[in-house]
């Protein structure tokens, strides 16, 4: 195993749990077909909140469809979104905040008001407004997530710019006559891009929930396609005489998002620079 990350989360007892749980998810929704045995959107009227069986495992929602499988396809929704929607907004704000920091002037101020007025509204309000604005469907939750989330990054990525701009080695780059952009790009990017993953894998957790939540309010994915916050929403009224119709879909969210957090701790602990120094001290 050559890759130090992976060895260091396989001894980190959070992060190889959070790999453990990932893993997991991700085999079971990649091989919906053959874990599920029905399909998503079958319905079965005369088997309406079944309570779990050999038949259906997880029990049957309000139409009779196999909560399992409802499960196990929608995680292939929310997962998809969620990783899509945090590399969209990791390329455009790591973007947008290293050209800001790394060149300032107007561009700089310009672009963090912009930035400054996003940051202004709660990030799942204004999710909520942009998803109405667009119309309901999972690609339209997606832009409107992926604008709230961007500003997060753009801001992280600017203070990195800023902070490396100035250093001793980039200003002797700059006097050898090494173009702008290939600095930032080899020197401050490569430099500041640490704490940038850390926020990355916490903000899938964020963005997972922020899919559920547009899914539960009726802005995410529409019937009959199976989505975890949105499967939620459509058997809540039922949740006293059936739980499990909320249990299944709630549960996988749980632990997704548990997942991710602890992975993102994991990397944080990799990349602490306190853990760097330490470990050079005990390589001399």
């Amino acid at each position: 195993m050559n890759n130090p990350l992976l060895r260091h989360m396989l001894r980190h007892r959070g992060g190889r749990f959070g790999l453990a749980i990932l893993c997991t998810m991700v085999v079971l929704v990649g091989a919906a077909p053959l874990f599920a045995g029905h399909t998503p959107t079958a319905l079965d009227v005369t088997r309406m909140l079944r309570a779990p069986s050999l038949t259906h495992p997880f029990g049957t929602d309000l139409f009779g469809r196999d909560v399992l499988a409802r499960t196990l396809y929608g995680g292939r929704h929310t997962l998809a979104i969620g990783v899509g929607v945090v590399g969209i907004a990791f390329v455009a704000g790591v973007t947008l905040g290293t050209f800001a920091g790394f060149y300032g002037g107007l561009f700089d101020a310009v672009a963090m008001r912009l930035v400054d007025a996003v940051l202004s509204f709660p990030a799942l309000v204004l999710a909520i407004a942009l998803a109405a604005a667009l119309g309901p469907g999972l690609l339209d939750a997606m832009l409107a997530i992926s604008i709230t989330m961007t500003p997060q990054f753009a801001r992280l990525a600017r203070s990195q710019a800023q902070r490396i701009a100035g250093t001793l080695y980039v200003e002797a780059a700059r006097v050898i006559g090494v173009p702008g952009l290939r600095i930032m790009t080899r020197h401050v990017l490569r430099n500041g891009i640490a704490p940038l993953l850390t926020l990355g894998a916490l903000s899938v957790g964020t963005a997972i929930l922020q899919v559920a939540s547009l899914g539960f309010l009726g802005l995410g994915a529409q019937p009959p396609t199976a989505e975890w916050g949105a499967d939620i929403a459509a058997n809540l009224d039922y949740v006293r005489v059936a739980p499990w119709v909320l249990i299944s879909a709630g549960g996988s969210i749980m632990l997704t998002v548990l997942s991710f957090n602890l992975i993102a701790d994991a990397i944080a602990d990799y990349l602490n620079p306190r853990r760097q120094t330490a470990k050079g001290r005990s390589g001399q």
